[in-house]
């Protein structure tokens, strides 16, 4: 089979020899001095070699292509997706393969009640108040600023399923994001959203927003939901105050009360705990006592049984031992009667002597 180049080739050689023949360069034609008409020459060889060249050079124009850094590249093969590309270098099939770059690391940033007029410093501000103000479960009013960051998390998503003007993709995210905090604030009281429930109602606003995102396939990654100002309407802004002074000064009383709670607990713990050391103490010495005087019965009963008399002896002289000490001696002639000293206790008093002690 003949290829396209020697056609064009044959088709060139057709061309040539025609003109020469108008020229009359092969047949002599026009006669006398009459010179032919010269023309340029151009060979096909040169062709054949500039072709492919010029091929290679488009190709190579309209093939290769970078991706810049922190971006991703969404190929579309004849309208289809085929790949995404990473960032660098990278080729595609000219003509039939188009690439639409996505930034993926590019944080963008929502401004709800609020927009930014200059940023400063110092910072100016203008007012949304159709954004702010929101209707809680309780049905009062509350102003919330608050600021929405997102990125492309999987570009073909973000390429395919998200509108391609700019305006009305983000006010698509936009409205979905409002909406679903409004559903978050409409289930909790003023009261909590002013106070203990700010981060739950972010975090769980943050959660429920990825997730319509998600189920609408829109390839968008909330980075978070951030409340810049959580304010009542500024008719009731003064008793609010209040409110949040008063609870504060519940929160320290109910702190200082926990403070002396805890050191008197702890007090009669330790009170509690010497009193039983102390018990053990002791009725660890009294059983040691006990089972010492056990044993000594047991003892004086087998020398009691082997010499009773003895026993008998040495029990008198510990008991002696222990009274001497504390006898009054009286030495009393044996002609006075002893009626006379009776009773004993006013001749002590009379004497300068101490009674002495009777025991019970």
């Amino acid at each position: 089979m003949r290829n396209i180049f020697d056609e064009i080739e044959e088709l060139y050689e057709k061309t040539r020899r025609k003109e020469r023949n108008f020229d009359g360069e092969e047949y002599g034609g026009g006669g006398g001095n009459e010179k032919p008409r010269r023309r340029f020459s151009f060979s096909f060889g040169f062709l054949k070699l500039l072709l492919p060249v010029l091929l290679l050079l488009i190709v190579a124009w309209q093939g290769f292509y970078i991706v810049p850094a922190g971006s991703r590249g969404v190929v579309f093969r004849l309208g289809k997706i085929s790949h995404v590309a990473n960032q660098g270098m990278n080729f595609k099939l000219p003509v039939v393969d188009q690439v639409t770059i996505v930034n993926t690391e590019q944080i963008q940033r929502f401004e709800y009640g609020y927009r930014t007029v200059n940023p400063g410093p110092p910072p100016t501000y203008s007012d949304k108040p159709e954004e702010s103000k929101m209707l809680t479960g309780d049905n009062k009013i509350v102003e919330i600023d608050w600021v929405l960051q997102y990125q492309a998390g999987t570009p073909e998503e973000y390429v395919v399923n998200l509108p391609g003007d700019q305006w009305a993709r983000e006010k698509l995210i936009r409205d979905v994001a409002e909406s679903t905090l409004r559903e978050v604030i409409a289930s909790r009281a003023l009261d909590d959203v002013l106070t203990t429930e700010k981060e739950a109602s972010q975090t769980e606003a943050k959660m429920l927003i990825q997730g319509k995102l998600n189920a609408l396939k829109t390839g968008v990654f909330i980075v978070a939901v951030q409340f810049q100002d959580v304010t009542p309407p500024k008719a009731v802004q003064a008793a609010f105050s209040e409110i949040n002074t008063a609870r504060s000064e519940q929160e320290r009383l109910i702190l200082e009360a926990d403070k002396y709670s805890n050191e008197i607990i702890s007090k009669a713990q330790g009170e509690s705990e010497r009193i039983l050391n102390e018990a053990e103490a002791y009725k660890f010495r009294r059983i040691s006592l006990a089972e010492g005087e056990a044993s000594r019965i047991r003892s004086l009963n087998a020398a009691y049984k082997e010499n009773p008399d003895l026993v008998l002896n040495n029990l008198w002289l510990e008991s002696m031992v222990k009274v001497w000490p504390k006898l009054k001696v009286f030495i009393v002639d044996g002609g006075e009667s002893t009626v006379q000293l009776l009773p004993l206790e006013e001749f002590f008093k009379s004497a300068g002597a101490g009674a002495p002690e009777t025991e019970r």
